[in-house]
Order: C-alpha cells, then sequence, then structure tokens
C-alpha cells in the first residue's frame, strides 16, 4: 500500500489534467463550433494554442525534475482524440507537438 501512496504523491496531477483538457476537450469541442472555420480552427487552436502549452509542458517538466517520458503524456492523448474525432491530417500535430515539448525541456537542461 505505500508503493501505491509514493506513486500517487509523486503523480503530477496538472500536467494529466491539462493534457486531458488541451489534448482531449479543446480540439473536439473547438471542432464543433459552427463560428470556426476549419483554417481559424487548425491555426488558432491546433498550432499556437497548442504549440504554446507544448512549450509549457517542456518548461514545467524540466523544472520539476520529473522524468522526460512525462512529456509523452500530451502528444499521446491528443493522438488519441485525433483517431477517434478528427480529419485524419491532425495526426501529424501529436509529433509536432511532442517534438516541441522535447526541445523546450532540452532548452532548459545544463
Amino acid at each position: 500500500m505505500a508503493i501505491f501512496k509514493n506513486k500517487w504523491q509523486t503523480f503530477d496531477k496538472l500536467l494529466w489534467i491539462l493534457g486531458i483538457i488541451f489534448g482531449m476537450l479543446v480540439p473536439v469541442l473547438t471542432d464543433r463550433i459552427p463560428a470556426l472555420t476549419r483554417v481559424h480552427w487548425v491555426v488558432w487552436f491546433l498550432l499556437i494554442i497548442n504549440g504554446i502549452y507544448s512549450i509549457w509542458i517542456g518548461v514545467h517538466v524540466a523544472r520539476r525534475q520529473q522524468k522526460v517520458f512525462n512529456l509523452l503524456i500530451f502528444p499521446l492523448l491528443f493522438l488519441l482524440a485525433a483517431y477517434f474525432f478528427m480529419p485524419h491530417y491532425t495526426y501529424y500535430f501529436a509529433p509536432a507537438y511532442w517534438a516541441v515539448s522535447y526541445l523546450a525541456w532540452a532548452s532548459q537542461q545544463q
């Protein structure tokens, strides 16, 4: 039981909650807004907002000195949402998000 308690305390809940929000909920919900064209959706939500969030993930993981595998949470959740709810061309954003977050993480290393 102590193993589970220790794992729960080291578990980054903020990273998972924001990963679910930005990786799954925001892209799926904003794709359903009729006022947004597909171009605006891709530019604002997939490139700019999720790109900034990817940079934040890299900096957050580096500052808290977490394992580099935490960088995969957001891209994998996004890929899961893209597979079921979004167009096929959005699959390619997942490796791009991972690359951006990895570069942000690497830039914080000494």
